[in-house]
């Protein structure tokens, strides 16, 4: 044809001939995309068709020898940046979720698609089609993500992964999961400026989601611990480098960190959802566990006996424990962080006579299998039956115990409570409740409910896991909240309180009292516990009444 276009009309007719061919490839281009876009060795724009008008508020040749970045809104920058970086010449860059800049500075959703010609070293085309209802990338709006690096969380992770790799196994398509953990994050995070922090998890995350399966199936899964799913083939030891090179970046020693990572077959079999969903958790959680060592997990489906096997001997195991009472109750102290002096005591449990040994996977387990109202109620029955011998030797504790968020719906368990503390009114007045995983009850007017309902019988209620101000990025968050709680008269407890200078930081933010190795650690004595905090051997109520000049007069003697 461009032979005969050239005899007929000459170089004009051989150029009109190759302006109807390109013509003819963008409209083909539109069937599935709004706008084309190419962009050459320097990223800078050097076409675009469409509606950018419409969509966007700008014409196509005003785009034209502008960056191709600013063409993309600033929250998708670094995650465009991580796929200009990794497409490989002939490669399709398949269906990617960003946002477009609007001229009003507002953001667009779009998918995007990619293709660098191998011929054409530096040239990237790019179609973007505005997100409709049932778009490819099913990822739910509201899914709850980390406000750093924008991942999904791990519950959240856990979902989306599931359902991704049974939509590839019914594809027909094998994708793998892999888990890479970093060590301590907010211990690295410590050592940085607040901007240089940001920037390390907005890069992290931008540099995960550009690498996943359908752009978006990465997630941060503990606290150092991130995963991704991916295709077979992908080159996980390069994207593990990249990694690492974010981390060398950000760190004023340009050492960086020493990673952990580990890769699995991410096949889920004839799984129903939820199973799915369970084994992806199990998963993650051993990784987390192990910081990445020793991981030695092959495939997702050959996890589910493993999975099965240990939660039926734990679950057997856990109901003996409640049933029989084969657990310790422990003793910490809680002072005034004005004076140290004791106000109550939290009763803490433990298995097997182990102090130093935290229950905290075993409780998980409990609440994990729906078994933890049961456990509640035998804790708060033994330590009524301690306070109880306590006020017949004359002596007389405040002591708070813990009540899964949990339980708080369940309402077997709190006409069993009240029964348990209607058979103990001698010293119910002296037990204080504290709601654990509070951020994470769904059924609000429940526990609403279930809190007014102990405060009218005198009960004080502690509201648990509001977060530890570990850096200055949460400090100011927290002297709002205890300045609000000031206000609304609500006292306010810092755990993990370790040394001087974070019991200085909390008494600058206006915390009233605290609790750890600085005050004292668990023990199984009460007077123990108080030893531990070098305080008065003496009553709750009778410390309470000491004015701090005397409590040091008396300690001196």
């Amino acid at each position: 044809m461009a032979a005969t276009d050239l005899q007929q009309g000459g170089v004009s007719g051989y150029v009109e001939s190759l302006r109807r061919e390109r013509d003819r490839f963008v409209a083909l281009a539109f069937c599935a995309a709004d706008v084309l876009v190419e962009i050459n060795s320097e990223q800078n724009i050097s076409f675009a068709a469409g509606a950018t008008q419409s969509l966007i508020g700008k014409e196509p040749e005003a785009l034209v020898g502008t960056g191709f970045l600013d063409f993309i809104h600033p929250d998708n920058e670094l995650l465009v940046r991580e796929h200009l970086a990794n497409m490989t010449p002939g490669i399709r860059l398949d269906s990617v979720p960003v946002q477009l800049a609007e001229v009003s500075g507002a953001a667009l959703p779009v998918v995007m698609t990619g293709y660098h010609l191998p011929d054409m070293p530096g040239h990237h085309y790019f179609a973007f089609r505005l997100v409709s209802s049932k778009s490819v990338v099913d990822i739910p709006a509201g899914a709850d993500r980390d406000a750093d690096s924008g991942l999904l969380k791990k519950e959240a992770f856990a979902e989306i992964a599931s359902r991704q790799i049974q939509e590839a196994q019914n594809r027909g398509e094998q994708l793998k999961l892999t888990m890479i953990h970093t060590g301590d994050l907010d211990e690295f995070r410590d050592r940085l400026d607040h901007e240089s922090s940001a920037t390390l998890m907005r890069s992290m995350g931008a540099c995960l989601q550009a690498s996943s399966a359908a752009g978006q199936t990465a997630g941060q899964l503990d606290d150092g611990a991130f995963g991704f799913l991916h295709e077979d083939g992908f080159d996980v030891a390069g994207i593990t480098g990249r990694v690492e090179e974010i981390f060398r970046t950000a760190d004023p020693a340009g050492q960086g960190v020493s990673l952990k990572s580990g890769t699995i077959d991410a096949d889920v079999g004839g799984l129903s959802e939820a199973d799915s969903v369970r084994v992806m958790l199990y998963t993650v959680n051993r990784f987390c566990d192990r910081q990445g060592e020793d991981f030695d997990m092959t495939s997702l489906s050959g996890n589910l006996e493993k999975l099965t096997r240990e939660n039926s001997e734990t679950l057997s195991m856990f109901r003996e424990i409640t049933d029989n009472g084969n657990f310790d109750v422990a003793f910490q102290p809680i002072v005034s962080l004005s004076d140290g002096v004791v106000h109550h005591y939290e009763a803490l449990v433990r298995f097997d006579k182990q102090i130093e040994t935290s229950p905290y996977k075993l409780i998980t387990f409990a609440e994990n299998t729906g078994i933890i109202a049961d456990f509640d109620l035998a804790m708060c029955a033994r330590v009524l039956n301690w306070l109880l011998v306590q006020k017949k030797e004359g002596r007389e504790y405040s002591v708070a115990i813990n009540v899964s968020g949990q339980s708080l719906a369940n309402t077997s368990f709190i006409a069993a409570l009240h029964d348990q503390l209607e058979r103990a009114k001698a010293v119910r007045k002296n037990l204080l409740f504290e709601i654990t995983e509070s951020a994470n009850i769904e059924d609000l007017g429940a526990a609403n409910r279930f809190i007014q309902g102990l405060r009218s019988f005198g009960h004080k209620v502690c509201l648990d896991d509001f977060g530890a101000a570990r850096n200055e990025r949460n400090r100011a968050f927290l002297k709002a909240v205890t300045g609000l709680c000031h206000d609304l008269g609500i006292a306010t407890v810092a755990e993990m309180v370790e040394d001087e200078e974070c019991a200085e930081m909390l008494r600058a933010c206006n915390v009233r009292f605290g609790q750890g190795y600085l005050f004292g650690k668990p023990s199984f004595s009460v007077f123990d516990a108080s030893l531990n905090h070098d305080a008065d051997i003496l009553p709750v109520e009778e410390l309470r009444r000491l004015n701090p000049k005397t409590r040091r007069k008396r300690q001196s003697t």
